[in-house]
């Protein structure tokens, strides 16, 4: 018996120390699968140039932009302030900037790219899948990475004001090349994945949240070319139910795409975004509102009392 008692004890002992081995185990196994995930991300390679490399060069020149902007200390949003609101793009220094924003939304776009499909055409090089295999995952991702680009030109044509260096290599050399490339690393990770209702589902958001930008700016661009309208606030169309509508339905698009790469993890991307419009971004444009359109402002937001959310908040 006290040989059996002994043996008992000893199962007990080695049962006790394999718990504490195991978890520290898979602790380190679930650190190290972060780390190669992340040192994977960072080796992608745009023409050969690191993203490492790129988004460093980026931060760089961001902080050279915000310099060179010279803000004024008004309400901001840090990529755009109530000082650019207010100037018109006329010089030269205009034009570049507007149209180096342009370039580097169409790098981004070209970076989700490489991510989603070089990998793939490595494996097929190696004969590992099939040729005829069709990426539908990935198509999805970079259809909704291009009509995300599309419509921020789209939008650019909207808007009369300058856009300042922050906004070039901050914006558009940072969040939203980083923000592809994220959901871009999401989806080419989730090949082998069947598409099923989530997928479905994302996409019919991110194609609801494009609308809810695009539809309510348009009818408020056409609506301002008007002579009549010179100095008045638009407070027609969807504004009507919600004064921020458009951040609405940025996040709301963001919130789709993510679903749609089947990667749970990035929905990072939506929740910053919505984060820094909430705290930021309607804060900031509600400054230069109700500064610009001082008339029209205090009626508008007795009216539309919805900031963002619809019937929400």
């Amino acid at each position: 018996r006290a040989r059996a008692s002994c043996l008992v004890l000893a199962r007990l002992g080695a049962l006790r120390l394999r718990r504490p081995m195991a978890a520290a185990s898979s602790g380190t196994g679930a650190a190290g699968a972060l780390r190669r995930g992340l040192g994977e991300f960072a080796s992608h390679r745009a023409a050969g140039v690191p993203l490492w490399s790129f988004f460093s060069l980026m931060v760089v020149l961001s902080a050279l932009g915000h310099h060179l902007d010279q803000p004024d200390g008004g309400a901001s949003a840090f990529f755009i302030d109530n000082k650019t609101r207010r100037m018109v793009h006329t010089t030269v220094f205009d034009h570049i900037r507007y149209w180096l924003k342009v370039v580097l939304l169409v790098v981004s776009v070209y970076i989700e790219y490489g991510i989603l499909f070089r990998p793939l055409e490595a494996l097929k090089q190696k004969k590992d899948v099939s040729r005829s295999t069709f990426a539908l995952r990935e198509w999805i991702c970079l259809f909704c990475g291009a009509a995300f680009v599309a419509r921020v030109v789209l939008q650019m044509v909207f808007w009369s004001r300058i856009i300042s260096w922050v906004e070039v290599f901050a914006e558009a050399g940072i969040i939203i090349p980083l923000s592809l490339a994220s959901l871009g690393f999401g989806a080419a990770r989730k090949r082998a994945a069947a598409i099923g209702a989530m997928e479905v589902i994302g996409v019919i958001l991110f194609l609801v949240g494009t609308y809810l930008i695009v539809w309510p700016e348009y009818t408020r661009h056409l609506w301002k070319r008007d002579p009549a309208n010179a100095g008045r606030l638009y407070v027609g169309g969807l504004f009507g139910v919600c004064r921020h509508i458009n951040y609405f339905g940025e996040t709301l698009s963001f919130v789709g795409f993510a679903m749609a790469t089947s990667a749970w993890w990035n929905v990072w991307i939506p929740m910053v975004m919505g984060a820094g419009l909430i705290l930021f971004s309607v804060p900031e444009l509600d400054a230069y509102l109700s500064s610009k359109y001082a008339a029209d402002w205090v009626a508008y937001t007795q009216d539309v009392q919805c900031q963002m959310i619809p019937f929400v908040w």
